[in-house]
């Protein structure tokens, strides 16, 4: 109680005469100046932020753009998220809000992962089929999502801004007569630099893409191919989405 007494006075007086404050910190050099007892071994030193786990934190839906830098030291995440807010929070550790959603402080390499893919590895049987002539958007079946991107009507939603690593694939049905093909991971149907030509030439044949590139949150990806001069009917396909870094 007299701990509690203490600050309270150290808060009310730095209130009342609009100065720093300090704890254990005679001369606070800012608005709220914290000094540990660093030569003393037995002490310890920091700040602990409030604990809480991703179950409360999913009930907690009043925080709006006035909780802006709000911060949370998240102590378990079983049960994963349940609201948008919290669809960033995947692992313990601190998190703020950016007056919409809840953000890790520190940056989470891979925490964005997404696999998609559709047939069974059997190159005789057709999948789906690709009118020529037109981008068309690979139907795909969820395989893995964690990290908060949603997947919808076989578009990736990107959960936050970063680097991303981009690895997309599709198989003809054996036997399948030669032509161009067009193959790309990107927001939009169209023919961009980015994408690849080949043209398939065998009895097998499987075309592999691989991109790097930056997103911004809420970009919608998809993988789609454009078949030149003939239906091209795809026996397998595979889309995987990694976060490399968060901006």
């Amino acid at each position: 109680m007299k701990k509690i007494f203490l600050i309270a006075i150290i808060l009310i007086t730095g209130f009342v005469k609009a100065q720093n404050v300090g704890i254990n910190s005679t001369n606070p050099v800012m608005t709220f100046d914290v000094n540990g007892i660093a030569a003393t071994a037995s002490t310890v030193d920091g700040i602990r932020a409030p604990r809480i786990t991703l179950a409360q934190l999913n009930l907690k839906t009043g925080y709006n753009t006035n909780h802006t830098g709000a911060l949370l030291y998240v102590t378990d995440v079983a049960g994963g998220s349940t609201v948008t807010a919290t669809a960033q929070v995947t692992t313990a550790g601190y998190y703020f809000f950016d007056g919409t959603a809840w953000q890790s402080v520190v940056s989470k390499a891979g925490s964005a992962v997404f696999i998609a893919s559709l047939g069974n590895g059997n190159g005789s049987a057709t999948a789906t089929s690709i009118t020529p002539g037109t981008f068309a958007t690979m139907p795909l079946n969820l395989v893995k999502n964690v990290g908060g991107g949603v997947w919808s009507n076989n578009i990736y939603t990107v959960p936050s801004s970063g680097t991303y690593l981009i690895k997309s694939s599709i198989r003809l049905v054996d036997g399948s007569t030669s032509r161009n093909v067009f193959q790309a991971v990107h927001t939009s149907n169209a023919d961009i630099p980015e994408g690849i030509w080949d043209t398939n030439s065998g009895n097998r044949w499987t075309m592999l893409y691989t991109r790097v590139a930056y997103f911004n949150k809420n970009d919608q990806l998809r993988l789609y191919v454009y078949s030149d001069g003939a239906t091209a009917n795809i026996s397998d396909a595979s889309l995987n989405i990694v976060l490399l870094s968060q901006n």
